[in-house]
Formats: structure tokens, sequence, C-alpha cells
């Protein structure tokens, strides 16, 4: 699946990058999962990698420490306990052994699975039970617009590609994961959320000098439109205070209270953390994303 690094690289780069060693050996476990997951047909584009991993394919450099995160339909997995065989793996450096997918929302729409345990046997530098398990969380609530397929990009420098080239994913299109950021920042405030939609601003910005990713803010009016009806549908009294997408953008152009806690959670690779501060990710949301989603709306 892919080339198993040693303990001299895994610590070398946990060094560089300012990651602890565990989280950067259950990150290379999350790849092997993703890919995983694609030998057995899983992506597609109805089917996707979604949230922050999806965004890593993009150059983010916010290191998702715990979380995988998919979305899919019943036409790919039915029913849908079925995920846990999939998420299943096995070789002879590394075993991965999902636990009972549960449904996680009221409607039965998003299951989640948890514990994912792993014997990683290419290292001994994650010792600890705790240290050996992610977490899963599936939507079957079905994608507005197609996924793009992208290179699995990687934020450290581990020579783990079998092949020259790093192998492509499926993932949910850029516009989506923004609607998707902005609902999940105005309905919980979840500080990953904000520094997600900061990212998207800075690498989608027009004055830029190279973009990474192309969003077109009247296309993305319809997207979030899109995502509110749906989220409205399944938890009315959560969305109740955003009728409109105006309401959405007008929360979204508030000063942000970040959660302290919530904020030492954020983890973003070395070369990177003196750049996302909480002033920098503020300006860009409220510099970029929220004024050109209000001019796009303009006059329609």
């Amino acid at each position: 699946m892919i080339r198993y690094p040693g303990d001299r690289d895994i610590y070398r780069q946990a060094g560089e990058k300012a990651i602890p060693a565990p989280v950067l050996i259950r990150d290379v476990v999350r790849v092997v999962e993703v890919l995983n997951l694609k030998a057995k047909q899983f992506f597609g584009t109805k089917s996707v990698l979604a949230g922050s991993m999806a965004l890593r394919c993009f150059g983010s450099p916010r290191f998702t420490v715990y979380d995988a995160d998919f979305s899919t339909t019943s036409a790919t997995v039915h029913p849908e306990t079925r995920m846990q065989k999939l998420l299943d793996y096995s070789d002879r450096s590394l075993t991965i052994e999902a636990a009972p997918l549960v449904p996680s929302a009221e409607e039965g729409s998003i299951w989640k699975c948890a514990p994912v345990r792993y014997t990683p046997a290419f290292t001994a530098l994650a010792p600890d039970a705790a240290d050996r398990t992610f977490k899963a969380d599936v939507s079957f609530r079905g994608l507005v617009e197609d996924g793009q397929e992208r290179q699995l990009l990687l934020p450290y420098d581990l020579d783990i590609w079998l092949d020259d080239d790093a192998p492509t994913v499926f993932v949910m299109n850029p516009h989506e994961i923004m609607a998707e950021k902005i609902l999940g920042w105005c309905s919980d405030r979840q500080v990953k959320h904000y520094a997600d939609l900061a990212f998207i601003a800075v690498v989608s910005n027009p004055e830029a000098r190279t973009r990474v990713i192309d969003i077109d803010y009247s296309h993305a009016r319809n997207v979030l439109d899109a995502k509110l009806q749906i989220m409205s549908g399944v938890h009315p009294a959560k969305y109740a205070r955003f009728p409109t997408i105006d309401s959405l953008i007008a929360d979204l152009g508030q000063p942000p209270v970040f959660d302290a806690a919530d904020w030492r959670k954020i983890m973003y690779i070395r070369d990177h953390r003196d750049r996302f501060t909480q002033s920098f990710i503020q300006r860009a949301v409220q510099g970029i994303i929220v004024p050109r989603l209000r001019a796009a709306g303009v006059g329609r």
C-alpha cells in the first residue's frame, strides 16, 4: 500500500514539523486507510474524502490529529454498517480494525466509527494503546457538488509512495467544503472550521500571485444555500436563526470569539504556526470570504 517509514525518519520529521511522533504515525495510518478505501472502490464523484484531510490535498498546513471524514451514498455503501468491513485492513506492517459503526445524527445520515484501532508493526514509537486509535465519520447525506480527483498531498516529508507521484483520491469540491465549514462555525463555533475557512480564503484569493483553489462566489452562494436547506431540514431548531444564507454571512462577519481550549487543539506544522494566528485567520475570513459572498449577492 505504501513504503512504511522507519523510526529514524519518523523521529526526524516529528522534530522538523513539530508534530509528536504518535500523531505523525497515526497520520501515516490514516493515509493507508484512505488508500485501502481507494483499493476497495469506495471513492468516486459521489463518494469522497471530506473535511480537513480533503483540504490537505490543496496544501492545507493544519494537521488534523484524530479524525478522518468521508461522504458517500447508499449506492456506494449499503447497508451503512458495511463500512466497518471496508475500513478493516491488514498487511505485514499494519493492521487496522474498525469498531461497529453507529448513527451519530438524529436522522441517521451520519455514522461514526470509534475507535478505529491499529497495530503499527513498522514502528516502536507509538507504544501506548491510546495512541493507536482514530475516528472515522461517514456522511450518507450525499453531495451537492461532484467530488474532484486530487493528489493525496502530505504535510511532511516521508518517502512513503511506491510510485514517483502521490496517488490520487476523490475529495469534496472546495465550494462544498467552504459551505460546510461556514455552517459548522456558525452553528457550533468550532475553531477548526474557522481556521479552515481562513486557509480557503488565502489560497483562493484572486489578488494572490498563486491560487490553489478557484472559488466562484456566486456559485458558492448557491452551494451554501443548498447546504443550509439540507441542514435546516435535518436540524430545524439548530438552524432556525439562519433563515437565509445572508443571515449566515452576517454571522460569519461578526468578530469571532475563539474558545481558548478549542484553539489549543489547533495544530499547524512548524513553518506555518507563526502565520496562522488568531488575528490572521480573522482577517482572512472577514477580509476575503465575507465581502465576496456579500458582493456576489447584490442584485439577486
